[in-house]
C-alpha cells in the first residue's frame, strides 16, 4: 500500500491531527478566568502547555519544534492563568531577550526581523511571566513610532502594509507593559482611526475594506481601552457582539457564519469585559458549557468539538493520501475549500483563525492532485499583499520572516502564475532577503539562524523559480554534505536523517532538473516505513508520526515507484 487510507471524515468534514492547539487552549483557559470559572482536568491541561517547553528556556507551537515568541507567551500565560508557576522564570527571560532586534523591536525567533506581533509577545512575557522589565525602552519607542501611518493607525513592522485593528492593538498593549510613560504616537490620530473602523452595525472591522468580525471588534475595544478611550458607539457594539451569541451557547465569529468556536468566545468575552459589560451568571455557564466542549481528555482544547475540529494540514494529507489509493475524497476536498474563508483569502489552519501560508500551500496542492482548486485570483492577491518589507515572506500577514514561508509563497506564486511568480510578488526583493539567510554555501532558516538542509533547499529553489539560477546551483551543491550512507539526509551537519529533510532535498532536485540519489531515498524510507502506510519521521523511533509524516513518506514511496512522478511542493 502507498498511502493509509484516511479514517473517516470528522462531522465537519474534515481531518485533524491528534494533539490538542496550543492557541485554543490558551483562548479557552483565558476566556473562562474572564468568566470567574475554571477549567475541569487542569492538571492535564497544564502538563499538555508544559509539554511545549524547550531545553532553551523557550516554548514551541508543537513538540519538538524550535522555540518561538508567539507559543511561548500563549504557554506562559495560560500556566499564569491556571493558577501555575512559570517553569525557570529567568531562563524564559533570557531566552526572551535573545529575540531583540537591534532595530528596537523584538522577533518571533532570533535572528528574525521584528514585528508588532512579536514584540508584544516579549514585551508581556518579560513583564507578566518574568517580572523582569523590558529592556532599552527608548529604543522600543522609536521603533514603535514608527509603526504609525498617515491615516493614524499602526501596521505589523515600519514601512509595511496598510494599518491593522490588530496591529494597533499589540502596539499599544506592547509599550503599555514596557512602561506608563506616554505613548509614542500621535494618540488622537490613532484613537480616531481605530473609531472609524467601527462600522453601522455596531461591530469592529480590520481596516478599511474589511467587514466587522470578532477578531477586530475584541481587538479595537481593548486597545481604546488601554487608550484611555471607548468605541464611538458603546452601546451599538455591545448590540453587535450579543447578536452573535449561538444558542448552543457559543459565539459566532460573523454575522451568517453560524458556528461557535473558542477563539470567537475568546473574542466576544474580551470586548465585553472591556466594555464594561456585565455578564450574568447564566450566560457564563452557557459560555463555559460551549468551550468545555472543545476540550480533549487529559489535555488542552482544540477549536470545536474534538469530533467536528478539523484542520488543514491533516485534511490535506489525507486528500492526498485518497489520491494516492485511487479515490480522491470529495468531502475532504470540499472541506479545504471551504477553509479559505472571508477576511483573509488565504487558507486557514483551522476555520476561524488567520490565514496561514504552509497551510494554503498544502491545501492548493491536495486540491490540484484531486483536479480541483480554491479561489486562485483571492489567493494571488493574498499572496501580493503578504510580502514584507525586507523580501521575505512570514506564515501570516505581518509575522517577520522566515525561509520556509517565503518558500512556499514563491512556490505558490509560480504555481498561480504558470512559471511568472515576478507578476505578483516582488523577485528583487525575494532574493534579497534569500541572500540575507545564505551561510556561503548553506542557507539558514532566518538570516541569524543556523544552516539546515531543508533551509539550504528551499533557497536553492526560491531561487532558481525567480531566475538567479548560478546561485541556486552553489546552494545544491552543498546538498550532498547532508546525505547520510544509511540513506536519507540529515537536518543538520551532524544529526541523523529524516523525513522533512529528505523531502526538501528531493524536491530542490526536482526544481533544479537534477537527478536525485534514488538509492539514498530507498534506503531511508525502507527505515522509516512501519507498514500499513504508517512513516516515523526519523529511523530512531518506531512510533508512527501522524499524517503529516505518512503523507510526506507516501509521496516519497510513490515517486520511487514511478520514476515519471513528481513530488508537490510542500513545506512544514
Amino acid at each position: 500500500m502507498t498511502a493509509t487510507v484516511p479514517e473517516p471524515a470528522l462531522a465537519d468534514g474534515g481531518l485533524r491531527q491528534g494533539d490538542a492547539d496550543l492557541w485554543c487552549t490558551y483562548a479557552a483557559v483565558r476566556t473562562l478566568r474572564r468568566l470567574g470559572r475554571s477549567p475541569a482536568g487542569r492538571e492535564g491541561i497544564a502538563a499538555f502547555v508544559r509539554s511545549r517547553r524547550n531545553t532553551d528556556g523557550g516554548h514551541a507551537w508543537q513538540r519538538g519544534l524550535a522555540s518561538d515568541g508567539w507559543a511561548t507567551y500563549y504557554c506562559t500565560q495560560a500556566l499564569l492563568d491556571l493558577g501555575e508557576a512559570v517553569d525557570e522564570p529567568a531562563r524564559v527571560a533570557e531566552w526572551v531577550h535573545g529575540t531583540r532586534a537591534a532595530e528596537g523591536g523584538f522577533a518571533m525567533t532570533a535572528g528574525q526581523p521584528p514585528d508588532v506581533w512579536a514584540t508584544y509577545y516579549a514585551t508581556r512575557t518579560l513583564a507578566e511571566a518574568t517580572g523582569s522589565a523590558v529592556p532599552e525602552a527608548a529604543g522600543l519607542a522609536g521603533w514603535l513610532a514608527a509603526l504609525q501611518r498617515p491615516d493614524g493607525g499602526l501596521n505589523w513592522q515600519p514601512g509595511s502594509s496598510p494599518s491593522d485593528a490588530r496591529a494597533c492593538y499589540y502596539g499599544v498593549h506592547a509599550w503599555r507593559a514596557t512602561t506608563d510613560a506616554a505613548f509614542p504616537w500621535q494618540t488622537g490620530r490613532l484613537v480616531a482611526w481605530l473609531r472609524a473602523q467601527q462600522t453601522p452595525g455596531g461591530g469592529f472591522r480590520f481596516a478599511p475594506g474589511s467587514d466587522a468580525c470578532l477578531w477586530a471588534t475584541f481587538r479595537a475595544v481593548r486597545a481604546l481601552r488601554v487608550l484611555g478611550a471607548e468605541p464611538a458607539d458603546r452601546a451599538g457594539v455591545i448590540a453587535w457582539i450579543q447578536d452573535r451569541r449561538l444558542p448552543a451557547g457559543g459565539y459566532e465569529r460573523w454575522p451568517g457564519y453560524g458556528r461557535s468556536d473558542v477563539w470567537a468566545c475568546f473574542s466576544a468575552v474580551g470586548a465585553l469585559t472591556a466594555l464594561g459589560h456585565a455578564i450574568s451568571g447564566a450566560e457564563a455557564d452557557s459560555i463555559a458549557g460551549a468551550i468545555a466542549r472543545c476540550r480533549l481528555p487529559g489535555s488542552g482544547y482544540t477549536y470545536r468539538s474534538p469530533d467536528a475540529a478539523g484542520d488543514s494540514l491533516a485534511t490535506a494529507a489525507g486528500l492526498f493520501a485518497s489520491v494516492l489509493a485511487g479515490a480522491p475524497a470529495p468531502g475532504l476536498a470540499r472541506w479545504l475549500r471551504d477553509a479559505q474563508l472571508p477576511f483573509e483569502d488565504g487558507v486557514m489552519y483551522m476555520p476561524g483563525r488567520g490565514a496561514e501560508v504552509r497551510c494554503t500551500q498544502w491545501a492548493f496542492e491536495a486540491l490540484r492532485a484531486s483536479g480541483q482548486q480554491l479561489d486562485e485570483p483571492r489567493l494571488c492577491r493574498w499572496i501580493e499583499h503578504l510580502q514584507n518589507p525586507d523580501g521575505g515572506f512570514g506564515y501570516w500577514l505581518g509575522r517577520g520572516s522566515d525561509l520556509v514561508s517565503t518558500t512556499a509563497a514563491v512556490e505558490l506564486a509560480d504555481r498561480l502564475t504558470g512559471g511568472h511568480p515576478a507578476t505578483i510578488l516582488d523577485a528583487a526583493r525575494v532574493v534579497a532577503f534569500v541572500t540575507l539567510c545564505r551561510d556561503g554555501g548553506l542557507a539558514r532558516p532566518t538570516p541569524a539562524g543556523t544552516a539546515t538542509a531543508s533551509a539550504t533547499a528551499q533557497a536553492a529553489r526560491v531561487l532558481h523559480l525567480l531566475g538567479a539560477r548560478p546561485a541556486a546551483a552553489d546552494l545544491h551543491a552543498g546538498l550532498a554534505a547532508y546525505a547520510r550512507s544509511i540513506g536519507g539526509y540529515a537536518g543538520t551537519a551532524r544529526g541523523l536523517p529524516e523525513l522533512t529533510s529528505t523531502y526538501q532535498v528531493v524536491l530542490a532536485d526536482q526544481c533544479l532538473g537534477r537527478d536525485s540519489d534514488r538509492d539514498c531515498v530507498a534506503r531511508f524510507l525502507a527505515r522509516v516505513d512501519l507498514g500499513d502506510g504508517h512513516y516515523s519521521w526519523s529511523p530512531l523511533s518506531r512510533t508512527p508520526a501522524g499524517p503529516l509524516a505518512d503523507c510526506l513518506g507516501a509521496l516519497l514511496r510513490a515517486w520511487l515507484t514511478d520514476p515519471a512522478a513528481l513530488l508537490p511542493p510542500l513545506n512544514l
